[in-house]
C-alpha cells in the first residue's frame, strides 16, 4: 500500500475538521477585522489542498511502502500530542512541555541515538525558549494546570 493516499486522506480530514472548528470561533469586533479565526482557517485550507494533492496524484510504480515500525512511531507521536493537550490542562505548561518534548525526543532519536541526558537538555531548552518568547517577551499567559 502506498503511503501517499492514507496520508492525504488524513490531512484532508484534519483540514476539514480544523476549518469546521475554526469557523465556530466568535469574537465581537467593532470593525471589519476578521478576528482570530482567519489564521487557523488559512492553515487548515493549506492542509486540505495538500491532502487533495496527495490523494489525486497518480502513485509511482515504485512508491514508498508503509513501514509498520514507522506507523507505530507516528501513532505514538500522535498519542503523545494528545497526552500533551491533556497534561497542559492538568499540570500546566512547564511540566507538560518538559515531559512532551522529552517524549518526542525519545521517539524521534530512535533506540540507537537516544541518550537520557540529551533529551533532558532539549526539553529544558525548548521549554525555556518558549517561556522566554511568550511569557517574558510577549507578555502572554502560559497555561496553568488545575492540579498545580
Amino acid at each position: 500500500m502506498n503511503t501517499d493516499r492514507p496520508l492525504g486522506a488524513g490531512l484532508l480530514a484534519l483540514g476539514v475538521a480544523g476549518i469546521a472548528v475554526a469557523s465556530q470561533i466568535t469574537v465581537r469586533t467593532f470593525n471589519d477585522d476578521p478576528g482570530p479565526k482567519l489564521f487557523p482557517i488559512f492553515a487548515c485550507a493549506i492542509l486540505v489542498i495538500c491532502g487533495l494533492g496527495l490523494i489525486l496524484t497518480k502513485p509511482a510504480d515504485e512508491g514508498r511502502k508503509m513501514d509498520p515500525e514507522a506507523m507505530i512511531r507516528g501513532l505514538t507521536m500522535a498519542g503523545l500530542l494528545l497526552f500533551y493537550a491533556l497534561a497542559l490542562w492538568l499540570v500546566g505548561f512547564y511540566l507538560a512541555s518538559l515531559s512532551a518534548v522529552f517524549g518526542l525526543y525519545w521517539i524521534i532519536a530512535g533506540p540507537q541515538r537516544r541518550v537520557w541526558w540529551r533529551g533532558l537538555i532539549y526539553a529544558a531548552a525548548v521549554t525555556g525558549s518558549v517561556h522566554l518568547l511568550f511569557h517574558t517577551a510577549l507578555n502572554a499567559f502560559l497555561p496553568r494546570g488545575i492540579l498545580f
